[in-house]
């Protein structure tokens, strides 16, 4: 685990609270996996606390990272990270976390809801540049139209490689919404997970739940992987 200041380049408003937050150090490179997080201090009067964020961006040797963070009304690393101007600094800590691509022949499956999808699209291309040629078929859920994001990169992503497919599900819809509908666990309740592993980020309750439906459809515990995100003040 490493220590180090990073400045921030750019802040890029994905959608109504949900920023990315692209940043580059000096010195000692960080090395770290596909799916892993960053810890942000925070300084709060005597003494520091900190904020843990999923990297957005792939591992690269050019000490550029990326978070997709979802701004918290109050939150003190929310607070933080809205203050930034670039060129400021932040503290970070990394790299943690076991979130990270499985290394077996087995159809991925990923599933997220709000900024749970951060991991994946550190992960994805990662896969794609890797050659990788299994199935992979992401499930990302939000409750409206406007809380979606990465919507653009998803489809091109798509387009760009027959291998992977993203069902993008809304579970409070407008009549105009075309797309699918409900709860990412309404779409994987009738799924054959035989030859899969199934990651999972996002809310607890919809982590607990995929979690749940899938050690009762007989998922070996070793073909789930689990990050729980829980907005913290």
């Amino acid at each position: 685990m490493k220590k180090f200041l990073a400045k921030l380049e750019r802040a890029v408003q994905l959608n109504h609270d949900v920023f990315q937050y692209d940043f580059r150090y000096e010195g000692e490179h960080v090395d770290f996996l596909a799916g892993q997080f960053f810890m942000l201090e925070v300084p709060t009067g005597e003494r520091k606390i900190t904020r843990s964020y999923s990297v957005s961006s792939e591992p690269v040797a050019d000490n550029t990272f990326s978070l997709c963070v979802k701004l918290i009304p109050e939150g003190l690393g929310s607070t933080l990270l809205k203050n930034l101007k670039p060129g400021d600094e932040a503290s970070f800590m990394a790299p943690f976390g076991h979130f990270v691509i499985k290394d077996n022949a087995k159809d991925m499956v990923l599933v997220a809801t709000g900024t749970g999808l951060a991991p994946y699209i550190s992960m994805l291309p990662h896969l794609f540049k890797a050659g990788v040629t299994k199935p992979i078929t992401l499930y990302f859920g939000v409750r409206h139209e406007e809380d979606l994001f990465y919507l653009e990169l998803l489809r091109t992503w798509e387009k760009e490689h027959s291998n992977f497919h993203a069902v993008i599900t809304l579970s409070q819809p407008t009549e105009s919404w075309t797309g699918d509908k409900g709860r990412v666990t309404e779409h994987l309740s009738g799924l054959n997970f035989g030859n899969s592993t199934v990651y999972i980020c996002g809310n607890g309750d919809m982590v607990k739940s995929v979690r749940d439906l899938l050690l009762d459809r007989g998922v070996a515990k070793e073909d789930i992987c689990l990050e729980q995100f829980t907005p913290l003040k």
